[in-house]
């Protein structure tokens, strides 16, 4: 448990400062620009790079480097799995090299593509220049994710984490001075994308240098351990499309709704993925590195244990996190966004988003982590099978609710109900895979933090009138926001604490009475 709570620890201390730093560029982008056409055109340029980012990187290559590299790390000595993370990253260059030169030439159709409800040609245009600029941020984002393969191995965690800050600062500058050099300000913004893509990149140098890679071209497509990652890596890019395909669904149906609902569902997704980036994520990145150690080690029980104790932890986050977002929601987004070019009518709108977004909240933790559950035992395919029955739930309501009265809050509970779906089937089918799980020694926890969540949710339902969130001065809301959520959190931690909930119970201790 401490083990897993320190590495965990590392990575969402540095992945909240980037949050904080990336909520702080969200309400400068709302505040300078509001939710326009111009801004769904930024969001949608600004999607399709971090779209191909998964894919080949920070999705595919990554889960399927990470159990190979860490296979050699075990069985044949640091030398050898150094030499095998050099090859992997010429491949990579070669691979990158070639995806931005065709999605520079192709950006118009690229467009279309992400975008074909564009109705105003201003946008799709604006889209299309966006796109071209910020397209090489592909090459410094996916060499991170990289770098996050080999130094989370090796037990580094820092440099990758902590690295989309420098990102958050580029965008941040590109918002406040870049913007004021174009004739157009989101020029500025975008090329402060790139800028902050650099940085990222210099971050991860020196750490890598520490863990012993030497950032040396050695093309090598016969060598065993890469034939094992390409073997892994294209059932792994399919089911990434295919994951990502549900993400993309949202962006080219809201498309063809009001202008505004792209920008709507992007700060509702801004909100769930503070959840899921700091915390959610932190535990699959920690655990990733030592499910393949169980699983090279052919030790099933030991893997079971890790899977439980990191679905435990997100239950205890993700569950009061939802709770707040769906009862709180619209509050959080008045002191956020609300200002300026970004309207009441705008703040309503997210929240109406994320209202749906924040009943997904605890399948899509869940689903984050017992994806590589699959990946650690080499099994890419089983993923990509449940991840087309996700996809066309998604697609097929998405399509139904948007006709409604919901209009882009229908994408988003679209969305929660495919990945429910999703992830219960994952977690059947790996049960019937590794026995039972040992579940039940948790139930009294699990129990414990839906009680403590209730509870909470009880008392942000009763605060929730304790200010004017749409006339009020911003420090006036900002206080009132504060005050809710520290006691809405003490309420939680109290109810947790008494109800026996193990995770609660240790952080009480380590921190606050110091045991």
């Amino acid at each position: 448990m401490s083990s897993l709570i320190r590495s965990t620890g590392i990575i969402a201390a540095s992945t909240l400062a980037s949050r904080v730093m990336g909520f702080l560029r969200d309400m400068l982008m709302a505040s300078f620009f509001g939710a326009t056409g111009s801004t769904d055109a930024f969001f949608v340029a600004f999607k399709i790079p971090n779209l191909f980012r998964r894919f080949v990187a920070e999705g595919s290559l990554t889960i399927s480097f990470i159990p190979v590299y860490t296979d050699y790390l075990l069985k044949k000595g640091e030398d050898e799995a150094l030499w095998l993370a050099q090859k992997t990253f010429s491949i990579l260059i070669l691979i990158l090299i070639t995806i931005i030169g065709a999605g520079e030439f192709f950006s118009p159709e690229i467009v279309k593509l992400f975008a074909m409800g564009f109705s105003d040609q201003t946008s799709y245009f604006l889209a299309v220049d966006l796109t071209r600029i910020m397209f090489p941020y592909l090459f410094f984002v996916s060499l991170v994710a990289f770098s996050m393969g080999v130094l989370n191995s090796r037990g580094y965690f820092f440099a990758p984490a902590f690295a989309p800050v420098f990102l958050n600062v580029g965008m941040i500058t590109g918002i406040i001075v870049l913007s004021s050099f174009f004739t157009q300000p989101l020029y500025g913004v975008a090329v402060g994308v790139i800028a902050g893509g650099v940085m990222q990149v210099i971050l991860q140098i020196p750490y890598l240098i520490k863990a012993g890679f030497r950032m040396k071209l050695s093309f090598d497509f016969r060598h065993p351990g890469i034939r094992k990652i390409m073997k892994l890596l294209g059932p792994a890019v399919f089911g990434m499309a295919i994951y990502q395909i549900n993400s993309v669904v949202l962006t080219v149906l809201a498309s063809f709704l009001d202008a505004g609902s792209i920008s709507y569902i992007y700060y509702s997704d801004r909100l769930t993925e503070l959840v899921l980036g700091v915390f959610i994520v932190s535990i699959g990145n920690a655990i990733l590195p030592s499910l393949s150690r169980h699983t090279s080690n052919n030790n099933v029980e030991g893997l079971k244990a890790l899977y439980l104790k990191s679905i435990s932890g997100a239950f205890v986050l993700a569950l009061p996190a939802a709770v707040i977002l769906t009862v709180f929601g619209y509050q959080i987004i008045s002191v956020l966004f609300l200002r300026n070019e970004f309207t009441p009518n705008d703040a309503l709108m997210t929240y109406r988003a994320l209202f749906y977004a924040g009943l997904g909240l605890l399948p899509v933790s869940i689903l984050r982590l017992t994806t590589p559950v699959y990946y650690a035992m080499k099994d890419t395919r089983t993923p990509v099978r449940i991840s087309a029955v996700s996809m066309v739930i998604n697609l097929g309501l998405g399509a139904l609710l948007m006709r409604t009265g919901l209009k882009h809050a229908g994408l988003t509970l679209a969305l929660s109900v495919a990945t429910t779906v999703q992830v219960i089937l994952l977690v059947a089918v790996l049960r019937k895979r590794t026995g039972p799980m040992g579940i039940k020694k948790y139930i009294r926890g699990l129990a414990g933090t839906l009680a403590a969540s209730a509870v909470m949710g009880a008392v942000f339902f009763l605060m929730r009138d304790i200010a004017d969130w749409n006339d009020a001065s911003l420090p006036c809301r900002a206080g009132a926001l504060t005050a809710s959520l520290v006691t809405g959190t003490l309420v939680f931690l109290i109810v947790s604490y008494a109800a026996g909930v193990g995770e609660v119970r240790f952080i009480i201790r380590r921190f606050i009475f110091r045991k």
